[in-house]
């Protein structure tokens, strides 16, 4: 509110002092110039015989003197230098000397001050062919891109500048150039829910891959390569679990030290923690709630004990405890399998591991009926499988066919 009323006093400010300005240049001309126009200067400056090709006559107001300030600071220059009036005219005495400078003085700064922050014509210009290359890279991201490259050379004006309005004029041809590099441009932007972005190729299955390759360039930051599952399909070997698996035993170093130095329910420091070993702040943090829990399900009680009841747990032996439970509630699929009829649905998919498994597990359902094992392990092993997947991701897709083999 203060820096309003402070602009609004501004404005009002300088229009009174332009007016004020307006009102002695306009006293200045009449009683201070124009008289001596007329006792000095017009019998050679006249509108007849206009010596020197000047016409001082035709200024009879102080509209018709403002219109050409470059005769009046013609007159301001020979005045000063003593070239006017010549030698064969009656001098100007001092005092009608410095009226006359004064005058004329007045007129010209009424001028700026009329014209003041008016830059003069400004000629309407379009981008230069270099200026539109560099526009859509950078609104692209797409360096490779040259929209320009079938447009006419820009042509350079009299200050040898390519890029100055005159010369950079907008013919019809030119129009039809830019719809088509338009058009080139668009063939590059892809639809997405979040709104547009732009693809190097123009194609929809690059776009798509470009996609696979974003999510699985995601997920191996936080991962690291293993192969412990394979198939063995008309006698080739192929790996089915290659990238993507979590590593296990930096997770649980960094946890350890976590627990060392009493911090484990600290966001800061659990953040601090994972972005220095270049791990998931977020899957960390999962981590610890599940080893932290104070009343664990019965699947995952021995690993959150062997954690909780240790100033310094075998890591080495929880991740191992840990993979061993993987491996009996995570089944990988061929990927050419997939959506098969009675094929797998997913490359990785949960399994449910027997009974006898599940007792040997948990040795106090040994006693429990098979229907109620089941009912309570279904809970159990979901849990522990958001904490614990088989894999992230699967960074190189072999799809396995019952004839064709493609890689």
């Amino acid at each position: 509110m203060r820096w309003s009323v402070y602009i609004f006093v501004w404005f009002v400010s300088l229009g009174m002092m332009v007016a004020g300005t307006l009102e002695e240049s306009d006293s200045a001309f009449v009683e201070a110039v124009l008289p001596v126009l007329k006792s000095h200067c017009v019998d050679c400056h006249s509108t007849r015989k206009q010596k020197g090709e000047l016409d001082l006559e035709q200024f009879d107001s102080l509209e018709t003197a403002t219109s050409q300030s470059g005769v009046w600071e013609k007159v301001v220059e020979q005045v000063k230098l003593g070239e006017m009036p010549p030698e064969d005219a009656d001098p100007l005495d001092a005092k009608t000397r410095s009226q006359l400078l004064q005058g004329v003085d007045q007129m010209l700064q009424r001028m700026a001050m009329v014209n003041a922050g008016d830059p003069g014509p400004v000629v309407l210009r379009r981008l230069s062919n270099a200026e539109y290359t560099y526009t859509i890279r950078d609104l692209t991201g797409l360096q490779s891109l040259d929209p320009a490259r079938e447009f006419p050379a820009d042509s350079a004006s009299g200050e040898g500048f390519m890029n100055v309005g005159h010369s950079l004029v907008m013919s019809p041809s030119m129009v039809e150039k830019f719809f088509d590099a338009a058009q080139e441009v668009a063939a590059h932007a892809v639809l997405t829910p979040e709104g547009i972005r732009f693809s190097n190729s123009v194609n929809r299955p690059d776009w798509a891959q470009e996609n696979l390759e974003a999510i699985r360039e995601f997920y191996a930051r936080y991962t690291v390569p293993g192969a412990e599952m394979s198939l063995n399909l008309q006698g080739i070997r192929f790996d089915s679990r290659d990238g993507g698996v979590i590593p296990l035993e930096q997770y649980l170093a960094v946890a350890l030290e976590l627990k060392k130095a009493d911090s484990m329910d600290s966001c800061s420091a659990v953040e601090k923690a994972a972005e220095k070993s270049g791990l998931s702040s977020k899957y960390l943090s999962i981590l610890l709630s599940f080893l932290n829990q104070s009343e664990p399900e019965k699947f995952a009680r021995p690993l959150c004990e062997l954690w909780q009841k240790s100033d310094s747990p075998d890591v080495a032996a929880m991740a191992q405890r840990i993979r061993e439970r993987q491996g009996a509630l995570w089944t990988f699929n061929p990927v050419g399998h997939i959506g098969k009829r009675g094929g797998p649905a997913a490359w990785q998919t949960p399994r449910d591991p027997s009974v006898e498994e599940l007792k040997t597990w948990i040795p106090e359902w040994k006693e429990w009926e098979e229907s109620k094992i089941r009912e309570t392990a279904k809970e159990h092993l979901s849990a522990f499988r958001k904490v614990f997947p088989g894999a992230l991701c699967y960074t190189r897709i072999v799809p396995v066919d019952e004839v064709v083999t493609l890689s």
